[in-house]
C-alpha cells in the first residue's frame, strides 16, 4: 500500500486519469482512430486508475492547503466511479447503437465525468467541491443531448440544461452566504468554528446547498428532470446518469452531513428538512412510477424513489450529540453512526449492478423492438431467455426481493432507521418498498405471461453475454452471502473495522 508523502502523490489516480483524458482527445483528433479503439483506449486508462488507485492505504489525510481529503470513503468512491465508467464505455460501444457522428468524443466525455466525480469523492471544500461538480455537469450536458438529431434527446438535453443551471445558481448562492458569514469554506473548518452556535445565514446558505444537491440525486422536489432526461438520452448515458450522478451528489451530501450537518444546531433544522425530502422522494419516485408504461421513465422514478431509500441511510449516520458538548470528544459518534455511512455505500454497490444490468438489457431490446414499452416485452422469455432473465433479476434487486442484493441494501436501510429510532421513515420505507413490487412486477409479467407479438429469437453476442452473466451471479451471489457486500466496503476502511463487522453481524443474526 502506498502512504503519500508528498501532497501531489495523493492526486496521482486523478493525474493519471486526466493526462491520459487528454492525451486521447489529441490521438482521436490527429490520428485516424476508429470509436471502438478509442473505447478500448479509454478502457486501459480506467483500468490503470483503478489499480493506482487501490495501491493507497485509507489514512486520513487532509492536503493541498486542506481542500482535498483522502480516506477510506475517498478511495470507496473513487474505485466506484471507475468501475461506473467503465461499464458505461463498454456499454456505449459494444451494446447500445452507435452514435452517428463524433464517436471518440461519446467515448472521451465519460472520462471528464468521471475526473470530476473522483475530486468530488474527495472534496473539503465548498470551492473544490462546486468546480469538480460543474465539470461532471457540463459533461453530462453534452452526453445526455449527445444524439442531437433526436428531439426526446434536443429535449432532454435543453432541460438538463435549464434546471443544471439553476441549481448551481443555487450552489453559488449558498457557498457565498457561508463564506461571507463563516470565512471559510472548508469542512473541517466550519465544523470547528460552529462548534457552539450556527448563524441563521449559514443555516440559509446551507439550504441552498442542499437544493444544488438535491437536483443531483434527483430528490423530491428537485427531482422534475428525471424522467424526461432518462427518457431521452442515450441508454449508457442514462445508466450513468442514475448511478454515477447520484452516487456523486450523495458523496458531498456525506461529507457535509458528517461535518457541518453534525452541528447540534443544524441536527434541529436538517434532520427535518432531510426527513421531509426522504418520506417525499419515496412516496413520489414509488407512487408516480405505479401508471408509467414506458420502460427509462418507468426507472426513472423508480431512481427518485430510491433516492429517498439512501435518503434514510444518510439520516442516520447524521451524528446527533448525546452527552458530549462538541464534536471532538468520545461519545458523538456511534455504532449506528458508522452503520448508516456502511448502508449507503451498500446501497449504491447494489443499485449499481442492478441498474446496468437493467439498462444493458434495454440497450440490447431498443435495436430490436419497436419500442420500449411494456406491452414491447410481451413473451420475451421465448425470444431471449437470458435477457428477460437479467432484467427480471435486476427489477426483482431493485424491489428488495430475497435472496438478491438489493434485499441486503434495503435490510440495511431499515435496520439503520430502527436502530435510530426513525419510526416515521421506517413506515414509509415499508410503504414505499411494497408499492414498488407492484410496478415492478407489470414488465415480469409482460415477460413470461404474455403471448410474444414476435416469435423472431432475439441473439446476443458472446462479450453481452459474459457480461450479463457476471452482473447477474454477483446480484445472486451478493444477495446469498451478505457478508460480501458490507466486506467490500469494509475493505476501504470506509470506518472502524471492528465496529462494523460488530454492528453487521448483530444486525444479520437478528
Amino acid at each position: 500500500m502506498i502512504n503519500a508523502a508528498s501532497h501531489i502523490a495523493w492526486f496521482a489516480p486523478v493525474i493519471l486519469l486526466t493526462v491520459w483524458t487528454l492525451g486521447l482527445l489529441v490521438a482521436e483528433a490527429f490520428v485516424s482512430l476508429t470509436p471502438r479503439q478509442v473505447a478500448w483506449l479509454a478502457f486501459i486508462g480506467l483500468a490503470w486508475t483503478g489499480l493506482l488507485t487501490l495501491c493507497f492505504d485509507t489514512t486520513t489525510t487532509l492536503f493541498w492547503s486542506n481542500l482535498c481529503k483522502w480516506d477510506g470513503a475517498a478511495k470507496f468512491f473513487n474505485l466506484f466511479f471507475v468501475a461506473t465508467a467503465m461499464l458505461v464505455i463498454w456499454m456505449g460501444d459494444e451494446v447500445q447503437e452507435p452514435v452517428s457522428h463524433g464517436g471518440g468524443e461519446f467515448v472521451i466525455l465519460p472520462l471528464f465525468t468521471t475526473i470530476g466525480l473522483m475530486l468530488l469523492a474527495m472534496a473539503n471544500d465548498f470551492m473544490l467541491l462546486f468546480v469538480a461538480l460543474e465539470l461532471v455537469t457540463i459533461s453530462f450536458y453534452i452526453l445526455v443531448a449527445y444524439q442531437r438529431r433526436s428531439l426526446p434527446a434536443l429535449e432532454a438535453g435543453i432541460k438538463y440544461l435549464i434546471l443544471g443551471g439553476l441549481s448551481s445558481a443555487f450552489l453559488v448562492m449558498g457557498i457565498a452566504y457561508i463564506y461571507g458569514l463563516a470565512g471559510t469554506t472548508r469542512f473541517d473548518a466550519l465544523s470547528r468554528e460552529l462548534t457552539f452556535y450556527m448563524p441563521l445565514g449559514i443555516s440559509f446558505g446551507l439550504l441552498m446547498v442542499l437544493i444544488g444537491i438535491g437536483f443531483k440525486i434527483a430528490m423530491v422536489p428537485f427531482h422534475i428532470w428525471a424522467p424526461d432526461v432518462y427518457e431521452g438520452a442515450p441508454n449508457s448515458i442514462t445508466a450513468f446518469l442514475s448511478v454515477g450522478s447520484k452516487a456523486g451528489g450523495l458523496i458531498i451530501l456525506m461529507r457535509v452531513a458528517l461535518s457541518v450537518f453534525g452541528h447540534p444546531d443544524a441536527t434541529v433544522i436538517w434532520v427535518p428538512v432531510l426527513t421531509v425530502a426522504a418520506i417525499l422522494s419515496l412516496l413520489l419516485g414509488n407512487l408516480a412510477a405505479i401508471p408509467q408504461r414506458n420502460l427509462k421513465r418507468l426507472l426513472g422514478y423508480s431512481s427518485i424513489g430510491h433516492t429517498g431509500f439512501i435518503l434514510v441511510a444518510v439520516i442516520g449516520a447524521v451524528p446527533i450529540l448525546a452527552s458530549a458538548p462538541h464534536p471532538g470528544e468520545p461519545g458523538f459518534y456511534s455504532a449506528d453512526l458508522i452503520t448508516g455511512q456502511i448502508a449507503v455505500s451498500v446501497y449504491l454497490v447494489s443499485y449499481l449492478l442492478a441498474t446496468f444490468t437493467a439498462f444493458i438489457v434495454l440497450a440490447v431490446l431498443n435495436r430490436r423492438l419497436p419500442g420500449l414499452e411494456v406491452h414491447h416485452l410481451a413473451g420475451l422469455s421465448q425470444r431471449s431467455p437470458l435477457l428477460s432473465a437479467a432484467f427480471a433479476l435486476s427489477l426483482i434487486s431493485l424491489a428488495g426481493v430475497p435472496p438478491l442484493s438489493g434485499f441486503i441494501a434495503k435490510l440495511m436501510v431499515v435496520l439503520v432507521a430502527w436502530n435510530r429510532g426513525l419510526y416515521s421513515l421506517l413506515f414509509f420505507t415499508i410503504f414505499a418498498a411494497v408499492a414498488a413490487l407492484y410496478y415492478y412486477l407489470g414488465p415480469i409479467k409482460a415477460m413470461y405471461w404474455s403471448e410474444p407479438l414476435d416469435d423472431t429469437p432475439i441473439r446476443v453476442n458472446l462479450p453481452t453475454t459474459i457480461v450479463l452473466s457476471i452482473l447477474i451471479f454477483l446480484l445472486i451471489f451478493t444477495g446469498f452471502w451478505a457478508q460480501s457486500m458490507t466486506g467490500l466496503v469494509n475493505s476501504s476502511n470506509l470506518a472502524q473495522a471492528a465496529t462494523v463487522h460488530a454492528t453487521t453481524a448483530v444486525a444479520f443474526k437478528q
